[in-house]
């Protein structure tokens, strides 16, 4: 139990800690030339998210490349679209893209058209789905399908949520132009990935801590 939290601790600090950097160096950043940086809670919030989908998928890293001792087979790629799809499967991939177009917008107000949205879920599931031909994961582009529609039904989502919370505002109520910049949301999920490739070594930490 103890090992087991040490290891998902491990992985978590693998994203935690490109991303702090990433900040403080967008702060720094900032303060030479007044633009405005997204606060930190919800900036730490989304790369929680981040990492979650990467614990979840079973992101591939560079260890897992260096370990390689066998080729691809037939069972690692799947370029069809919806061969052999589940309807569950299916559910879930839209499912756990939605928070990323919600949220995105939702922080980064200059983030309001769809194909950012789009481009942000598709360009993040295809390095997820790529890394797992890695360590051996199906890489399906069902996934990468169904990823990118969860991300743009999650700005749907916002859209819908946003319409009506600016419907119930007074129209004379002034909205300050200064946000912060479209770019950091893609500069987080860079980052955070990139530090989960580069990091993360699950099977070397797990010698370390199971002794074996």
């Amino acid at each position: 139990m103890v090992e087991s939290a040490l290891l998902a601790a491990y992985e978590l600090a693998t994203v935690l800690a490109p991303f702090l950097v990433a900040y403080a160096i967008r702060h720094a950043h900032a303060r030479r030339t007044g633009s405005i940086p997204v606060e930190f809670a919800p900036a730490f919030a989304f790369v929680l998210y981040v990492f979650a989908v990467l614990y979840v998928t079973g992101s591939g890293t560079l260890y897992d490349l260096l370990r390689q001792t066998a080729s691809w087979g037939p069972n690692d790629l799947y370029l069809i679209p919806f061969l052999a799809a589940d309807p569950i499967g299916c559910a879930l991939n839209v499912v756990l893209f939605l928070p990323l177009g919600f949220s995105i917008p939702f922080i980064w107000k200059r983030v309001d058209r769809a194909f950012t949205i789009g481009a942000m879920g598709f360009s993040f599931s295809l390095a997820i789905e790529l890394s797992q031909l890695l360590n051996h994961r199906a890489t399906d582009i069902d996934d990468l399908i169904l990823n990118t529609l969860g991300a743009l039904l999650g700005f749907a989502l916002y859209r819908l949520w946003s319409n009506r919370a600016n419907a119930a505002r007074s129209k004379h109520v002034f909205v300050s132009e200064r946000l912060p910049s479209a770019r950091e949301p893609a500069l987080y999920l860079a980052v955070t990935f990139a530090g989960h490739f580069f990091l993360f070594n699950e099977m070397g930490i797990a010698k370390l801590l199971y002794g074996f």
